[in-house]
């Protein structure tokens, strides 16, 4: 009896799980349902980074949410755009570089950050420099160097210095750790996939090209603003109905049997 009671609530809760799993039913393109691995984590972080979600490389309620949601929104605004051209914004806050030209993005990516230590500053600059295969000095010493296409040199092929207020030797470059994407791991540096910065970011900029590093608060306070949230449905206006023949006919007749009988006048 027992036996048959425990296949009994199993059946059951095999019946409901569909309803649970598939409940919401609505899925948002993406390109890492159908892969697995450090290929699927990778891609998860690129979704994340255009759908301007905080980059983490795993399906988190807030990215369950914004994969589920219909009525998901995803806006920038760029109030006061330092060009009309193509320009840089990183996001401290969401560890992402948008490229913008004008107000318009036309393209997110995710990004390694620099640690508590040694954080990645604050600040309006631009391109100073751009580099293929980049040599690495080592930070004067720090490290030691590493020569153009050193596999070890963690410039990766692509570098683009920045000359930002008060500070120096930060830039925008590639990689050789790709899983620290995502995270606070850097000595200040903005890194990103090489495949990225390869094809679309190094192509796209030119020396002198604004870079905008900030903080969502500190992005906000200068007039960009990245959202991503549920829209909120707006109140529609009561329709009024048109009354039917029959109601006003009722409506006439109540009317008049308000009126005093000394009232009624004949035509």
């Amino acid at each position: 009896m027992k036996k048959i009671k425990k296949i009994g609530i199993f059946i059951l809760a095999a019946s409901l799980l569909p309803n649970f799993v598939f409940a919401k039913g609505f899925v948002r393109e993406n390109n890492f349902m159908d892969k697995s691995g450090v290929e699927k984590r990778d891609e998860i972080k690129r979704w994340q980074a255009r759908m301007n979600l905080p980059v983490t490389g795993t399906l988190n309620d807030k990215t369950k949410e914004a994969l589920h949601t219909e009525n998901y929104e995803v806006y920038d605004m760029v109030t006061n755009p330092p060009t009309k051209g193509k320009w840089i914004v990183v996001n401290k806050s969401r560890r992402t570089l948008t490229m913008y030209e004008g107000n318009q993005s036309i393209g997110k990516y995710p990004v390694t950050l620099g640690t508590n230590a040694t954080p990645t500053p604050s600040a309006k600059g631009k391109i100073q420099n751009m580099h293929k295969n980049p040599a690495w000095g080592g930070m004067n010493g720090k490290y030691k160097p590493a020569k153009a296409d050193d596999p070890n040199n963690p410039l990766g092929e692509r570098w683009m210095g920045l000359r930002l207020p008060g500070a120096s030797g930060y830039g925008i470059h590639g990689n050789i750790k790709p899983h620290q994407i995502g995270g606070y791991y850097s000595n200040g540096c903005i890194r990103l996939f090489n495949y990225d910065v390869e094809n679309y970011v190094f192509p796209n900029m030119s020396v002198g090209s604004p870079v905008w590093i900030g903080t969502d608060n500190e992005l906000e306070s200068w007039g960009v603003y990245q959202y991503s949230r549920v829209k909120k449905e707006e109140a529609k206006a009561p329709v009024e109905e048109k009354p039917s023949e029959v109601q006003e006919e009722t409506k006439a007749q109540e009317t008049i049997e308000s009126v005093p009988a000394g009232d009624l006048l004949e035509f």
